[in-house]
C-alpha cells in the first residue's frame, strides 16, 4: 500500500473585533486567534479587524500584541470597518484571486465581509465558504436592550447582506456557543503554559468577574465564561463536533424592539424558502473542551 494522502491545511482569513487585553472586554475573540493558528488543519493567511467588542484601532493594536505573543508576528493585520475600507478590499481581492481556496471565518460584527461583498459581488461564488460566529437561532437573548446576538446586533445590515449575498454560509450561533465553557480553574491551570497562557488566565479571571456583576441573575455566566468564538473557529476542521440543519437565515434590520434578531425558517413547512445557510444547533461540548484545551496547551 502507498503512503496515506495528507490533507492541505484550510487556508484562512480570520475576521475578528479581538479585544483581549482591553480592560472590561470578552476575550473569546483571543482565544479563537490562538486556536486557529494552534490547529495544524488551518493556516490563517491574513487577519482583519472591526469595530466591535473593542474600537478598531484598538483591535488592530491588540491583534498585533497577541500574534506576537503566539510566535506568529508574520501574519499580515489590516485595519478595518468603521475607520477603513482596506480591509474589505483585501479580503476581496484575496479572495477573487484564488477562487475556491479561501474560507473566511468571521468572528466580530460583519461590516468587513458585507462591503467586502458589495465591493466585489464576484467574492460570493469565489470564497470557498464563510463560517460566522453570530446570532441565536432556536432561542432568544431574552435581553431587550440586545434582543439580537451581539456580532448580528452591532451591524444588522451587513448580517442581512451576508445572508441575500449567495455565498456558502454556515452559522455557529449562541443556541451552541453557549454551552462551551472556561471556567476560573480552567484559566488557573492555562497560567501554568506559557507566556499566550499567563495573559490569558489573567484577561479571562477579569473577564468572569465582570460578567458575575453586570448579570447577577443569569446563572450559566456565574463562574465560567461562553468560548463563542473559539467553536466557530473549531468547526473549520471539525465539522463534527456541531449537529448542522440547513435553514433560510434573515436578519432584522429595522425592528423597533427586535434589532438584529436572526429569523430562522428550518424548512419543516410545504413549499420552503430556499435554504441559504447551515446553522449549528446541537454541540458536542466535551468533545470541544478536550480539543481546546489540548491545543492551548501546544501553544508558546
Amino acid at each position: 500500500m502507498g503512503e496515506p494522502l495528507t490533507r492541505e491545511p484550510i487556508r484562512i482569513i480570520l475576521d475578528t473585533d479581538l479585544a483581549m487585553g482591553a480592560p472590561g472586554s470578552d476575550i473569546d475573540d483571543g482565544f479563537a486567534l490562538a486556536l486557529a493558528l494552534a490547529d495544524p488543519g488551518l493556516r490563517v493567511e491574513l487577519v482583519t479587524t472591526v469595530g466591535g467588542n473593542s474600537d478598531v484601532v484598538t483591535s488592530t493594536r491588540l491583534t498585533r500584541e497577541l500574534l506576537e505573543v503566539l510566535g506568529r508576528g508574520d501574519v499580515p493585520v489590516v485595519q478595518g470597518a468603521p475607520a477603513d475600507v482596506i480591509a474589505a478590499e483585501e479580503i476581496a481581492r484575496r479572495v477573487l484571486a484564488e477562487p475556491g481556496q479561501l474560507t473566511i471565518v468571521a468572528i466580530g460584527p460583519l461590516t468587513n465581509v458585507a462591503r467586502a461583498l458589495a465591493v466585489a459581488p464576484g467574492v460570493a461564488g469565489a470564497v470557498r465558504e464563510v463560517v460566522v460566529m453570530g446570532g441565536v437561532f432556536l432561542g432568544q437573548t431574552n435581553v431587550a436592550a440586545m434582543p439580537g446576538e451581539y456580532n448580528f446586533w452591532c451591524d444588522p445590515k451587513a448580517a442581512q447582506a451576508v445572508c441575500e449575498s449567495g455565498a456558502r454560509l454556515r452559522f455557529v450561533g449562541l443556541d451552541v456557543t453557549r454551552q462551551v465553557r472556561l471556567s476560573r480553574e480552567d484559566a488557573r491551570a492555562l497560567a501554568s503554559q506559557g507566556e499566550f497562557g499567563r495573559i490569558a488566565a489573567r484577561h479571562t479571571g477579569a473577564w468572569i468577574d465582570f460578567q458575575e456583576r453586570v448579570k447577577p441573575r443569569e446563572a450559566i455566566e456565574q463562574g465560567s465564561c461562553a468560548l463563542h468564538d473559539p467553536l466557530a473557529v473549531a468547526v473549520v476542521t471539525r465539522p463534527d463536533l456541531v449537529t448542522w440543519t440547513e435553514a433560510h437565515v434573515a436578519i432584522e434590520t429595522a425592528g423597533r424592539v427586535t434589532r438584529g434578531v436572526a429569523v430562522a425558517d428550518l424548512l419543516m413547512w410545504e413549499n420552503p424558502p430556499e435554504p441559504n445557510c447551515r446553522i449549528a444547533t446541537a454541540v458536542d461540548a466535551r468533545a470541544f473542551r478536550e480539543l481546546f484545551l489540548e491545543r492551548m496547551a501546544a501553544l508558546p
